[in-house]
């Protein structure tokens, strides 16, 4: 939990500097844009509509998956732990900082590097949000039938640690094109599998945390890009002379 308030904090931060230049739309409406986007875009409707089929059709084989998990395993033990760690503490805390460097690296001016940073941050906390909100409401027990933690950590659709690292993919994927895109989404592939291996989670759970955190990043994504199309400008008469202003 210290972890994750750390990183609240540093994204409160982040999204107060970047919305300082941002003053036609302030954070809490960006935050709106963006899940409105994610809702209803028309870019994104075959991708929901593929995560709510695709979740079905994984329903069909939870028992099955599980079955073959607890008996035979689905992956070697070590590289389960990476994916376990990457789609939990390790994810939340080197993305924010890696992101930041890699933009340093690059020379991207400060006020674009804070937008990126506020982009990947307030993408993946509502991914997180959404994803906890929904365990809560689904109330799924877990396929171990361990004793459930207190809230948010105990339900199990859908799965939260693959709906982070595969939010996680997404960004890297928008922000960096699809080869930096593909070595996050293997390691998101990895996490999923994980979490079944573990025995943590059924199969069901995983593809509706993949579709989740990957609709909700593309439509931050989408709002973002929209909102960088729009620029205003007018001119204004005065005693002596005009200006132009500009609103971006």
């Amino acid at each position: 939990m210290t972890n994750l308030k750390v990183l609240l904090f540093v994204g409160l931060l982040l999204s107060v500097a970047a919305g300082r230049e941002d003053k036609a739309r302030t954070f809490t409406q960006r935050v709106g844009e963006g899940l409105q986007y994610a809702i209803s875009a028309p870019e994104l409707r075959l991708h929901w509509v593929v995560t709510g089929l695709g979740t079905l059709a994984a329903l069909s084989q939870d028992s099955r998956m599980k079955q073959q998990a607890v008996e035979h395993g689905l992956m070697p033990e070590l590289l389960a732990d990476v994916g376990d760690e990457w789609g939990g503490r390790v994810g939340a805390i080197v993305i924010l900082p890696g992101i930041y460097l890699a933009e340093r690296l690059r020379g991207t001016p400060g006020i674009e590097r804070l937008q990126r940073l506020e982009f990947t941050f307030t993408s993946l906390v509502v991914v997180a949000t959404i994803t906890q909100t929904l365990k809560y409401t689904v109330g799924r027990p877990r396929p171990n039938q361990q004793p459930t933690p207190r809230f948010p950590y105990g339900h199990s659709f859908p799965s939260g640690h693959t709906s982070h690292a595969f939010g996680i993919a997404e960004v890297v994927r928008t922000l960096y094109g699809n080869g930096a895109g593909a070595v996050f989404y293997g390691l998101a592939v990895i996490t999923g599998i994980s979490r079944i291996h573990d025995n943590k989670h059924y199969l069901s759970d995983v593809v509706a945390g993949a579709g989740l955190g990957i609709g909700v990043v593309r439509g931050f994504s989408l709002a973002q890009r929209s909102g960088d199309e729009v620029v205003s400008w007018r001119v204004i008469a005065a005693p002596n002379g005009m200006t132009i202003e500009f609103d971006f």
